[in-house]
């Protein structure tokens, strides 16, 4: 256990609205070049500043193809890596400042954590990290190197979700009491036929999920409801009681569901839910219910508002309720994003934001705070299902500097 000095230490040194200096352009190095992260580098060739140096994968064809994108689009082409140490050459490379990570869970806090070390910023896909130990890890690396890390959790640039964090941060639903989040998916098929085809490496996630019985994958659903709920921003994560289903194998997969019901310090509370295998309608939930009226957004969007508090807003009257609210990110990046990458727009706003807070010398719009305690859960809520439902502590990563902040901003 850490003493009272050393926490207060690291407090003092925290990175919360962390600002590093400008840079006139990002120039980016690629680990893991599979299918999203293919995506990736295409949309880094349409966002002002942003230069791909260096790439590196497993497999060569990944490589070749990647290179294609970055040279048929009029740049020079990237240096490439293809061995089992290439990610420390990106990361370890002269001309690199963001290293972007797409590799499988397990690497994602590896290589952030070596990215750091490197001087380089890190920018990892979902979950940061999958266990308690690399949460701290990236925490304390994060603050100690005065590096970014953020995970790139593109949900929360959903254009419901933007607009109801707007409604939220101005009051139109009153105290938000309780929240839901979560990544209800039936990916049956799509695991076992690799992945629509895309997929060159092994099935990793097939693999973990056999060997876990929590959370894998919390941060999609959790993620926009952490922001409009303020945690660790005025509020924060205290604990969690955690319930797995039976396991279920359907062919090469197995999983479950998982029900997750956290409480804050507030005595808010969260309810997170994760299965993929079996059938249901996509749904990340997104639920948000205050003091003054409920929003959610799956099946179907719904509200409801005082002075009517029973009366369920649909449809056109939804519609026009939500235009009255729209976000300025959806304003400034759809109309750019959409005819790019179709409803993966939201996407080309995560990396246009990343890109333009890392260039303006911004706090990101996410931190190594978040990515912890987003991704903690992947441990915590197996760690209480194996013991039928015992509640068990979150960590405050932030070592009581959750409170400097009172809620979510992006920086202009």
């Amino acid at each position: 256990m850490e003493s009272n000095s050393h926490i207060e230490q690291r407090a003092a040194r925290n990175v919360i609205k962390l600002q590093c200096a400008p840079l006139d352009k990002v120039r980016i190095g690629f680990v893991g070049l599979g299918v999203r992260a293919k995506r990736a580098v295409e949309r880094m060739m349409h966002i002002e500043g942003a230069e791909v140096v260096a790439i590196c994968d497993l497999v060569e064809a990944n490589i070749e193809e990647a290179q294609h994108i970055i040279t048929s689009n009029g740049n020079a082409p990237a240096d490439t890596f293809c061995d089992s140490e290439g990610w420390m050459r990106v990361c370890e490379h002269k001309n690199v400042d963001l290293v972007y990570i797409c590799t499988d869970w397990l690497s994602h806090a590896k290589i952030s954590l070596y990215a750091m070390e490197c001087g380089k910023h890190a920018a990892t896909e979902v979950p940061a990290a999958t266990s308690i130990e690399e949460c701290h890890r990236l925490v304390e690396t994060a603050e100690r190197t005065r590096r970014h890390c953020i995970m790139l959790e593109n949900c929360c640039y959903d254009e419901f979700e933007l607009t109801l964090l707007r409604m939220a941060q101005e009051g139109v639903l009153g105290e938000i009491i309780h929240g839901e989040g979560s990544y209800l998916h039936d990916l049956r098929e799509r695991i076992q036929s690799n992945d629509d085809g895309g997929r060159k490496w092994a099935n990793w996630q097939v693999d973990f999920m056999k060997k876990h019985n929590g959370n894998p994958y919390p941060t999609h659903g959790l993620g926009p409801v952490a922001l409009a709920m303020g945690i660790h921003r005025g509020d924060r994560m205290k604990s969690l009681v955690s319930l797995s289903s039976k396991r279920i194998s359907s062919g090469a997969l197995v999983g479950n569901m998982n029900s997750s019901i956290i409480t804050t310090e507030k005595g808010h509370t969260i309810l997170v839910q994760h299965c993929i295998s079996l059938p249901h309608p996509y749904s990340r939930s997104f639920v948000l219910s205050g003091t003054k009226g409920y929003a959610q957004k799956y099946p179907v969007p719904i509200m409801a508002l005082d002075p009517e508090g029973d009366r369920a807003i649909t449809n056109d009257e939804l519609t026009a309720l939500l235009a009255r609210y729209t976000h300025p990110f959806v304003e400034q990046y759809k109309p750019i994003g959409e005819p790019l990458c179709g409803r993966r727009w939201i996407d080309y706003a995560m990396d246009s934001r990343l890109i333009y807070c890392l260039r303006k010398g911004l706090p990101l719009d996410m931190d190594v705070y978040d990515a912890a305690e987003w991704s903690c859960l992947v441990e915590l809520t197996e760690k209480s299902a194996a013991m039928g439902g015992a509640p068990v502590e979150i960590p405050d990563f932030t070592n009581g500097c959750w409170q400097q902040q009172e809620g979510h901003s992006f920086a202009l």
